[in-house]
């Protein structure tokens, strides 16, 4: 059922504690920037060798005994010596010894970006398991503003903490921003990840994309109790409200809704009334009047609006709309996808190339697989061929085989009926 705020931030905070994971790294990467000395290099791979014997006192006392040296603030060799030594303590589950090494590590001045992307990721992790929840926090800020701006890989696992931090801070918004992130960008569906994003949606009675979460759950894992009790509770919710917003559309009518909130609330009414173009009415509505602020998302609701509705050209309006707010590649690959969809296969191809060239990493292989597929209904072999290959080469063999053997049978039945 819909739980009381006390209750779901307690469910949070032991959900995840209990999910919290690290990342051991026992070997010496070198940056680009910078290489650690020979010696120190010798000296890690000695303590490796004793750890691969077991003999772990040996290989700690090696590891203790030049991390407790004086070294300069900007000496990466120390830096590499602080974390390797942090790490074999982290495998030992001595976290508050780690934090000690890692805390110190951090303190190194003008050290390579990806050394200290790793290190803010272990670090905010261990911090958050240790209960220091602000500085953790700092930690994974820090880690989301250095991978977004050298285009690191950044993990769902880290959004997913970041968010638990914020929720359990009762900063919805932002928890609700990084926990998403988690979800569309893991390769699997989390649990966990799913349930605390129920929970922000509850506690910011967004009953529509509750719901919607509450399905998944289900979805996946039918039998569960709790998930289909969890799902009827909030269908009991909108039936509730259902004579409020009977009120909500008497004031759109009369231009009397003057809350962003109201035509939001209204709008997600429509959908899941499974009434899309009445849905898309209230925001264009409310965009129109500057009560909804043209953000990415009143623009994302407008377009899912037009696309269950089945106009397309709006919804790729409205999804254009958010690529001159937002420089993410997702937006132009839904529109490229839309395109495809409906026959226009140049302009697919236009958005689908603007989309990797913003960097579109979802899926391996799938953009190139769709262009390809595009040149193909336009009769362009040769372009079609040249993204089947890229496609191939980034896993999709088996999807781009049939298309490949279309493409043969098509052409020696050409070369067939000119002789």
């Amino acid at each position: 059922h819909v739980r009381s705020r006390r209750q779901r931030q307690m469910c949070i905070r032991d959900r995840y504690i209990s999910s919290c994971f690290f990342v051991f790294l026992f070997s010496t990467s070198v940056s680009s920037q910078d290489a650690i000395q020979q010696w120190v290099y010798n000296m890690l791979e000695r303590a490796q060798i004793k750890v691969d014997k077991g003999d772990l006192v040996g290989a700690e006392k090696t590891y203790k005994d030049y991390a407790d040296d004086s070294y300069s603030d900007r000496s990466y060799d120390h830096f590499v010596i602080l974390r390797t030594y942090a790490y074999f303590l982290l495998s030992e589950d001595r976290n508050d010894e780690a934090l000690k090494y890692l805390i110190k590590a951090d303190t190194k001045k003008r050290m390579p970006d990806y050394d200290v992307f790793m290190l803010k990721f272990v670090l905010g992790q261990v911090l958050y398991v240790n209960g220091q929840r602000d500085e953790a926090k700092k930690s994974f800020v820090e880690w989301v503003r250095i991978g977004t701006e050298k285009n690191f890989d950044l993990r769902p696992e880290g959004y997913a903490t970041l968010a638990t931090i914020y929720a359990q801070d009762s900063e919805w918004d932002n928890a609700l921003i990084y926990v998403t992130l988690a979800l569309d960008n893991s390769s699997i569906f989390v649990e966990n990840w799913a349930q605390l994003k129920f929970a922000i949606h509850t506690e910011k009675k967004q009953y529509m994309l509750a719901l919607e979460v509450a399905q998944n759950l289900v979805r996946i894992k039918p039998k569960n109790k709790a998930y289909i009790e969890q799902m009827a509770a909030v269908y009991n919710v909108i039936r509730f409200e259902e004579e409020s917003l009977a009120s909500l559309e008497f004031k759109l009518q009369q231009n009397l809704l003057i809350k962003p909130s109201e035509y939001i609330n209204l709008a997600n009414f429509y959908l899941y009334k499974g009434l899309p173009v009445d849905s898309s009415k209230v925001v264009e509505k409310g965009l129109k009047l500057k009560v909804l602020e043209n953000n990415i998302k009143h623009n994302e609701l407008l377009s899912n609006a037009y696309i269950i509705a089945k106009d397309f050209k709006n919804a790729i309006r409205a999804l254009i709309n958010v690529t001159k707010l937002s420089d993410d590649p997702k937006y132009d690959y839904r529109i490229g996808q839309i395109y495809l969809q409906n026959s226009e296969y140049a302009d697919a191809i236009k958005y689908l190339k603007i989309a990797r060239g913003k960097g579109w990493k979802s899926k391996p292989g799938s953009l190139e697989l769709l262009i390809g597929i595009c040149f193909i209904e336009l009769d362009d072999f040769d372009n079609a061929r040249t993204e089947l290959a890229k496609a191939s080469n980034l896993g999709k063999e088996k999807d781009v085989l049939p298309w490949l053997n279309y493409m043969d049978s098509t052409e020696n039945l050409r070369a067939a009926a000119a002789n």
